[in-house]
Order: C-alpha cells, then structure tokens, then sequence
C-alpha cells in the first residue's frame, strides 16, 4: 500500500519567509461539523428536516441580473483587464468550456478566450444574503437560520414541518419567494442531517431541489468522496490511496483506519458519510471584537490620489458593515502590502467611538502619514482596514465646543448604495 506521509505538505519556516508573508487572515465563516458540535447521545437525527440553500453561481448571477447584455454569455468573477486575479465563480456559460473556481483568469481565458471577466461586488453580495436571511424570518424563528457563507445558509424546518411533504412544499415556497424577491435562482437539498442537505443540493443544479431520506440515501453514497464537507483535494488523495473512492466507501471504512490516517477529523468523515450527523443549527453567538476589509487591486498604485481614494473607499465599506452590525469602534487599524509582498501597517485609537465615514477616513490617513509610501518603484498591491474595541452603537455622541461638525443620514445613504450601487451617492471628504 502506498504511503502518504508528510512530504505531502510544504514546510514554512525560516526568518525571511515569516517577514515575507506576514500578514492578517481572514477566516471564513464556514467550516464543516467538529465533534464538539455533534450530539454524541444520538446515533442520528429522526424526524428532523434541514433545508440547505446554495445560490447558483451567485456572482456571475447577480451581475448578469443587474446587466442583461451580460445574459447567456461566459462570465466570471474576481478579476479584471490584464492578467491579473482569480476566477472566484464562473456563469454556467463559462464552465461548459472548462472555466472552473480557484482558476487564474489567464488560464480562464485561455480555455475561453470570449470570457468576460468583472470585477466582485462584496457589498452588492452580502446584501442580497441578508435580505434572503431576512425572508426566511417569515417561515422560521430566527435560531432556525444560519448562514453557511455568502452564498448558502441552513435552514430547520422541523417547527414548521411533520414530514418531508410539508419540507418540501415550504422549500418550494421559500424558491418562488426568492425569485420574486431577487430574481435570482438557487439550488435546495432537503435530509434529516445538514450534511445529507448539503450533498443533496449538488445533485440537482442549477435551480434544482432534492430530497434525501432514509430510503434513497444510495444517491449520496454513489458521489465521489470529495464531494463531503472537510476531504478536500489532499485528503481525498490520501482516502483513495487506503481505497475509499465514494462516500459509501467511506461510510463502510472501519474507524480505526480513519482514526489512524486523519486523526479525530477521520472519525467525523466516517460519521458524516454515515448519516451520523448530529450537529444543530449553527448561531454565532460571541460578541464581534473586530471587523476587517482587505483589497487587492487588479493593477498596483502609487500615487497620492488614487491612494486616498483606495482608502475612503474601504473605510466606507467597514463603516457601512458596522452600521448594518449597530456597533461602534474605538481603534483603527491600516495595513499596505507592497508588490514584492512586504508590508507596513499602523493603528490608533479614536477620540471617540464612531461608524462616521469621515472619522474613519481622517484617522486612516492621520496613520498613513506614519507609514512607508508606495513609489513607483515599489507599488502598493493590497490595501486593508480594520477596526477593534467594538461596541453596540448608543446612536449618541460627545460633542465637540472647538470643532463644527454636520450630521449625515449615513442608515438613508448605505440603503440607497445597497439599492442602486457603491458610486449613487459619496459623503465629501471635507465634509
């Protein structure tokens, strides 16, 4: 039997790799279920009915919603003229010839060589989440909803539901809502367990809805084993080499042999491909400590102005989120990563808390002035912002006697930007 040992991984040590690439990690929201989220006094969920929503290539999507000359055309997301970027969704268009996600867009072209590549929306994108989480409100409590990532979110059904018939007449409900609200289409998996729900929805796309039971639960086992939530690229290799080729296969596998290769995570694939998944609905509960915003720009910049912009424009975005969020912010942070991957970054605490676009601004640029500059020598690539010492928004502020100072209706100008895009309305810099 083949051996796959840890030459598998790259070793990254070393002095001058940890100055090249420092930098700060964001972590997604989504991950699939650990051990401690299961309820090991159950063997499997009964009479349960979880719902898993998943958007069909959400980005692409949405932009050939909002531009009809877009419609029917190979389009992808995360990338713009040049060379530059990833493929971080393709329209189906653009997989039919071979476009796939994680795909440079050099590479896209090349398979495709009429692909039409845009640059991503965040705000536009996180927006229609949260009006698809606000919909769901009116089938479920709250508690029944989570959201998995920008683009899919959980539901439980069981409240709501008796049986599958009932799940299913809602899930079509919830479809024609969302059509009717958005326009746009997405995918559905209906089972017992998130896991099974998951898997379901990949059966059927785009704009499919499936059900998985008990009594045909052979159509999740025939699915290729990285298909499962956690065996991703390396660890499907690895499952292969031991023979386990198909999530059947790996709910057949003894639990010693997934003990001993993949360690407690062995376990919990041996439980998932067995239906075994016994973990909830997924509420996030700690208090926010920090929100962040990093940008990599298509082609690098150096020069003052367009330095500026790049920063306002991502201090209205955090700005934006923490109002969404109703919290204020008592520091902020500033980071710039340069072209050869080394970077500065600076913080300072703010006279007082505040989500005002204009407070956010002039602290950024009161650290920029502390920091390295970009020449056009060495250009900047990626610009990031950051703010921490959060707290919930009072909507009250000390008011200073030596400085003049305007309201904005910054609640009225976010729901318009949301509406109609980013550029509809600015805020003034000297404002």
């Amino acid at each position: 039997m083949q051996t796959i040992s840890s030459s598998f991984f790259i070793p990254r040590e070393g002095d001058e790799f940890n100055k090249l690439y420092k930098r700060v990690r964001i972590m997604p929201l989504y991950s699939f279920p650990h051990l401690k989220d299961m309820n090991l006094r159950l063997k499997s969920h009964v009479n349960r009915f979880f719902v898993h929503i998943d958007f069909d290539a959400f980005f692409a999507q949405v932009e050939q919603r909002d531009n009809p000359k877009l419609r029917g055309k190979a389009v992808s997301v995360g990338g713009t003229g040049g060379s530059r970027g990833i493929v971080m969704t393709a329209s189906y268009e653009a997989r039919a010839r071979g476009v796939e996600t994680g795909m440079s867009v050099v590479e896209a072209r090349r398979l495709c060589p009429e692909l039409i590549s845009l640059p991503c929306y965040g705000p536009k994108y996180e927006s229609i989440m949260a009006n698809l989480q606000n919909m769901l409100k009116d089938y479920v409590p709250e508690e029944c909803i989570e959201q998995y990532s920008i683009d899919e979110c959980f539901i439980d059904l069981t409240p709501v539901a008796k049986n599958f018939f009932e799940a299913v007449s809602i899930a079509k409900n919830i479809k024609a809502n969302l059509k009717r609200l958005e326009n746009l289409t997405a995918s559905m998996g209906i089972s017992y367990n998130k896991t099974f729900a998951k898997l379901a929805t990949k059966l059927m796309k785009p704009n499919g809805l499936t059900v998985i039971t008990r009594d045909n639960e052979d159509k999740i086992h025939s699915m290729p084993v990285t298909k499962l939530w956690g065996v991703g690229r390396r660890n499907g290799v690895r499952m292969q080499v031991n023979g386990i080729n198909t999530i059947g296969d790996l709910s057949k596998a003894p639990f010693g042999l997934l003990r001993k290769e993949f360690g407690i995570n062995g376990i919990v694939f041996g439980r998932l491909a067995r239906g075994e998944d016994t973990s909830e609905i997924f509420r996030k509960e700690k208090k926010e400590k920090s929100l962040n915003h990093f940008h990599t720009l298509s082609e690098p910049l150096y020069k003052s102005e367009d330095v500026k912009k790049e920063i306002r424009r991502i201090g209205e975005f955090i700005c934006r989120k923490m109002r969404f969020k109703e919290l204020v912010a008592g520091y902020v942070y500033l980071a710039l990563r340069f072209e050869d991957l080394t970077y500065t970054s600076g913080s300072m605490k703010l006279s007082q808390y505040t989500n005002d676009d204009r407070e956010i601004y002039n602290a950024s640029m009161e650290i920029f002035r502390h920091m390295r500059k970009p020449s056009m020598m060495l250009q900047g690539r990626q610009f990031g912002m950051g703010v921490f010492d959060l707290h919930l928004d009072t909507h009250t502020v000390n008011l200073n006697l030596f400085e003049k100072t305007s309201s904005l209706p910054f609640t009225a100008m976010d729901k318009l930007k949301a509406k109609f895009g980013e550029d509809v309305i600015r805020v003034g810099i000297e404002s």
